[in-house]
């Protein structure tokens, strides 16, 4: 009778414990860009640099392709975030950052969050 009471728990107790996972919303945020900078994003070393050790670290530099970005600052009701994008807008533009679904803001890295052009800001 015990064992039978076990087996009939043991699924409630399994099933109780498991966390559940609430959908994620979409969670963009939507502003004014106050400020537009140029930055150079740094490119990812060739492959078998580190195996050179110190002449790897010293010609890595050298032979890495860096590209240039933007770095926005958007000013949002609920303050101010920064976001990377390779699309150009403005000051004075209303974007919105749609954040990746594992990044958090207020601050994004490139590829962490995508910026786009809107037209609902008040």
């Amino acid at each position: 009778m015990i064992r039978f009471a076990w087996l009939a728990l043991l699924p409630l107790i399994a099933c109780s414990s498991m966390k559940t996972q609430e959908p994620k919303t979409d969670r963009a945020y939507e502003g004014t860009v106050q400020k537009a900078f140029r930055v150079v994003r740094q490119g990812a070393d060739l492959p078998g640099m580190r195996l050179l050790g110190k002449l790897g670290g010293a010609l890595a530099p050298a032979l890495r392709q860096n590209a240039e970005t933007h770095q926005y600052v958007v000013r949002t009701p609920k303050g101010q975030i920064m976001a990377q994008s390779d699309e150009e807008f403005p000051v004075g533009e209303c974007v919105q950052v749609i954040p990746q679904p594992d990044s958090s803001g207020p601050s994004f890295r490139y590829g962490e969050a995508q910026v786009v052009r809107s037209e609902t800001c008040g």
